[in-house]
């Protein structure tokens, strides 16, 4: 018997990073509900964002905190930089958005699985920044804890915002159908905005959602899914599939 027999696993993650997942899910054994909760959607270059790619080469280091940070960053910077400034060091939040930049030909360095953006606060090149300037790609409207915390350090720091985060337009038929039938969805949520929206989505249906296990991938999350009326909620290690899955099993495990 595979290892989420009988699990009915709610898949919130946006539609076009989600394929790994479900297809772990589904090698497990689990029957997987796809309901993507975000969508990413690119920002159009303006004229200060362009600015600050073409003054590159001033920032000592530059971090991207997502793989959609460093997919769609790297590609507008490539369109001005054919080759990189020289020493620049570059940093990666968690092995999915290193992966996006693996080939590119940085200098780079990965925060580790189940990394997050105040991971890197601990390593010794973000200690004292006097002096130097940093460049954050990210998404709209992301956290401020790391770039107030390295200014605090000394340092200048830019962001340069490359897509905002949107509800999609989806069907949560096959949710809420599921929600009527015997048997708790286990649900899987990797970011409070997604997790929000869900919650708009199933309507008249939400003592039902907030009565399913939920799985998320950080304490942060945790606490306000918490707030927000979940109460049997289960943190993965990190948002890796193999993690969710050792997750899940072990919520499975305790309702057999």
């Amino acid at each position: 018997m595979t290892a989420l027999a009988g699990a009915t696993v709610l898949v919130t993650r946006p539609r076009e990073q989600s394929s790994e997942l479900c297809e772990a899910l589904q090698q497990a054994g689990a029957r997987v509900i796809l309901l993507p909760t975000l969508s990413i959607e690119p920002i159009p270059i303006t004229a200060l964002q362009r600015n600050l790619i073409l003054d590159l080469d001033r920032y000592r280091f530059v971090i991207c905190v997502s793989p959609n940070a460093a997919r769609l960053g790297l590609e507008a910077l490539a369109d001005y930089w054919p080759q990189w400034p020289v020493q620049q060091q570059w940093f990666a939040v968690g092995p999915a958005t290193g992966a996006a930049m693996a080939d590119w030909g940085l200098d780079l360095k990965v925060a580790q699985q189940g990394a997050t953006s105040e991971t890197l606060l601990d390593w010794p090149e973000l200690q004292e920044l006097r002096d130097h300037k940093i460049l954050i790609l990210r998404g709209e409207g992301g956290r401020e804890t790391l770039a107030d915390t390295l200014r605090q350090r000394g340092a200048s720091v830019d962001y340069l915002e490359l897509y905002r985060r949107t509800a999609p337009a989806e069907d949560p038929a096959p949710l809420l159908v599921a929600l009527q039938q015997p048997g708790a969805v286990i649900l899987t949520v990797t970011s409070g905005d997604g997790l929000r929206n869900l919650m708009t989505m199933v309507g008249a249906q939400l003592p039902r959602l907030q009565a399913c296990p939920l799985v998320v991938v950080s304490g942060r999350l945790a606490e306000f899914a918490r707030q927000q009326g979940f109460h049997d909620v289960t943190q993965a290690q990190s948002p890796a599939a193999s993690d969710m899955i050792k997750a899940i099993g072990a919520i499975q495990q305790q309702e057999s």
